[in-house]
């Protein structure tokens, strides 16, 4: 663990990474209000998916 400084906040806080220059840092309160909490919605992405899939089998005549 590292110990760094939130740029949100300003808290210290603890990161299981070694930090870099050239992202920002946040405590895991500003990053779950932030958003990021790393959840992603990919059902669009599935159902797009989903629907190639049916055509080609379907051209492919496989059921």
């Amino acid at each position: 663990m590292h110990r760094v400084i939130c740029d949100e906040c300003g808290k210290s806080c603890e990161v299981p990474f070694k930090p870099t220059s050239s992202k920002p840092i946040y405590c895991s309160n500003c990053f779950k209000k932030d958003g990021k909490d790393g959840k992603v919605d990919n059902s669009k992405a599935f159902k797009e998916i989903h629907e190639k899939l049916d055509k080609i089998m379907e051209a492919l005549n496989i059921e």
